[in-house]
Order: structure tokens, then sequence, then C-alpha cells
């Protein structure tokens, strides 16, 4: 890697290159890897969807829409939002992916020297976000407080967390990376600890299909004020479409409009128009399954000393290290075997596990279970 610019600006020397990203770089190095690193579905999306995106581009329909996106797709949005979790949100954004709203909720919340409670372990972009925006990170732990734990919260010690500079706590329920899904309780608790102190709860809910649980909470059903994150990307098979929501109070979502009208202008125009013709015929459920299925397999194949509970949502895993190896010797060693995966360290401010997903055939996932069983065997 090269030395920083000292010319670049100090909020992006502030922020180091994506381990995942370069995962993806030494993919196309390899000959047969056993790609258990990649954060994306590997099914196809529905033939109905392509298709209907075809017709969108051969009809014309290549030009920007309005910033917010289009009208019958917020209100089809919003509707089905109301329908699951008994409270309308005011208004809706179609976002460049849940990252492009990501992007447009620190940005339009955050001003330096505010607070952002985030959960560790938690995705890479959360907290460079909050450096470019100036923000200062508080970590709240998912970690089991004991040995074979699920990960989970403990609300009381968030509360502690809470300074009068803090103004979003932030939640990712399923999770990534641990495949953990908060219950009830523990997410009625976060949201009654943010409206006790008039904080904003971002809720990124990406993973929202992949839930193996039978009651899934938003705190858009809780909070008094939740900028809700999602998106189409993962459950269709789109990664690269680009497609994401937001929902929330129109003070917030406004201001979050203006900001995409200087960014990302709109959501990719074609692919609106597909999800709003196709998606209402696609049944989703049959790839839920499959998933459920490839997430037994690892749990119940997986070797015990990584202490693997299965993951309760998403299509990730979050095996303990085996042994008293530290993540840069057991990585080289998969590596040297072609399996990739994802140091936890990316993640969190420990580095006790790794990251696995099961987003993969049947032939890498047994394969790289086999490895990891090796590898158990050689470090345990």
């Amino acid at each position: 890697m090269t030395t920083p610019d000292p010319r670049l600006s100090e909020r992006v020397r502030g922020i180091e290159p994506s381990g995942i990203r370069r995962i993806f770089e030494l993919i196309a190095t390899m000959q047969d890897p056993i790609n258990l690193s990649i954060g994306q579905p590997d099914y196809d999306p529905p033939p109905a969807l392509i298709e209907a995106a075809h017709r969108a581009m051969l009809a014309g329909k290549n030009r920007y829409t309005v910033t917010q996106g289009l009208p019958e797709l917020n209100a089809g949005l919003l509707d089905e939002v109301a329908a699951r979790y008994g409270r309308r949100p005011e208004t809706c954004l179609m976002t460049s992916g849940v990252s492009g709203g990501l992007v447009l909720t620190f940005m339009s919340l955050l001003d330096p020297g505010d607070e952002v409670l985030l959960p560790d372990p938690g995705f890479v972009m959360y907290r460079h976000l909050a450096t470019l925006c100036g923000a200062k990170v508080r970590y709240y732990d998912l970690y089991p407080r004991q040995a074979g734990g699920r990960f989970g919260v403990d609300v009381a010690a968030i509360e502690k967390l809470v300074t009068k500079r803090t103004k979003i706590l932030f939640v990712n329920s399923p999770s990534n990376p641990t495949g953990c899904v908060l219950t009830r309780a523990e997410i009625q608790g976060l949201c009654e600890v943010a409206n006790r102190h008039g904080l904003f709860v971002v809720s990124d809910e990406i993973y929202d299909l992949f839930c193996y649980v039978d009651d899934y909470a938003s705190p858009v059903s809780y909070a008094e004020h939740c900028i809700q994150l999602g998106g189409y990307s993962k459950s269709y098979g789109v990664p690269g479409w680009r497609l994401g929501f937001a929902t929330g109070p129109a003070s917030v979502l406004d201001a979050m409009k203006t900001m995409q009208q200087f960014t990302f202008v709109c959501a990719p125009a074609p692919f609106q128009y597909a999800l709003l013709e196709a998606m209402p015929a696609i049944d989703l459920m049959p790839h839920r399954v499959q998933y459920r299925q490839k997430r037994d397999f690892i749990a119940a194949n997986l070797h015990p000393v990584y202490g693997l509970l299965p993951p309760e949502g998403s299509f990730y895993a979050f095996p303990r290290l085996p042994g008293a190896v530290d993540s840069a010797t057991f990585l080289q060693a998969a590596l040297q075997q072609k399996l990739l995966i994802v140091p936890g360290n990316s993640f969190s401010q420990r580095d006790t596990h790794f990251r696995l997903s099961f987003a993969a055939d049947e032939r890498d996932l047994r394969r790289g279970v086999d490895v990891l069983n090796d590898l158990a065997r050689q470090f345990a």
C-alpha cells in the first residue's frame, strides 16, 4: 500500500482501506479458492426481475427519477413497513444501496464532536463514516457474557455510555458479522434508552430476509426517532444494482433527500422500475429456507472448539479462533489451503474471532468446513 499523500484531507487519511475488499483482490489471483469471505448471496436474481429491468431499459426508462425515487415504489414501501411493524414512518427515500443510506444519514445527523453508539462487533463502514463526520465513536458490546452464550446487548451498560453529546444509537439486526438477531426485549430496551435521551435510532436492516427466529423485531415499532435503512440488494441477489431505502421522520429524510441531490442524485432508475413491476409476484421465502439449511450445516459440522452457536440471522457466522492462535497466523494457515475468511478484528476492537460467510455453494461449504476442522485440530 502506498504512503498517504499529505495533501489529502485529514478525514480521508483517517480511514483505512477495507480488509474485505483486499480479499476481493486476492481472489482474482487464486485458482479454485474456497471463498467463505463474500458478503453477497450466491444465488441468481429472479428471472422476472431481470426481464423487468430489461424491459425498463428498452422502454427508455434510463433517465433520472425524482430524488426520493418513484412515488409508487415509496408508497408501497411505507405500506409494507406499516403492515410489518405496526407503525407507518412519515416518509421514505430510495437510496444507492444501504451504504448510500448510511452516508446520507450520518452526514445529515452528525457534527464534529457528536457521539454515536456503535455495536462491537459491527460492520467496518459504520466507524469510518463517523470519522468522516468528525464524530466520536463509543462502542457497546455484543460479545457473549459467558462461555457458550449468544451475542446480544446489555441495555443497562448501553445507557451508561450515553452523554450529552450522544446523538445516534446504532442497531444492526440481523448482524454483520455475528449473525445475531436481537430479541424483541433487547430492541424495545434499546429504544427506551434512546427515547429517554432523545437519541436517533439508526437501524441497518439489510439482512431482514435472512432471519431464522420467529419473532423478528425492528426499532421502527418502538423508537420515537427511527431512521430505518434497508434494501433489495441482498434479498433479490442484485448487490450490484445498488438499491436501498430509508424511512423515518420527514425532518431528517428531507435533509437526506437534499444531500442526495448533491451526491448520488437518485437510485438507479431502470432498477426502480423493475422492482415496481416484478416485486409483487416474487417469492423469496425459498432462499430463506435454503440459507437456514446452509446455516444448520455449518453449525452442525464445525469443530466444537470454535464455540459456534447457530447464527440467528444473516448469512454470516462469527466463530472463535481455536486455542491461543492469533488471527494473522490462523488466516495465513487457512490461505495456504485456499480458504478465504475475514479476520474478526476487521469488525471489532478485539481479535478473538473470524467471520465466515455461508452464502456459498454446497461444494465450497463442505471444503471450507473440512479445512477449518483441520485447522482446529492443528491449533486447539
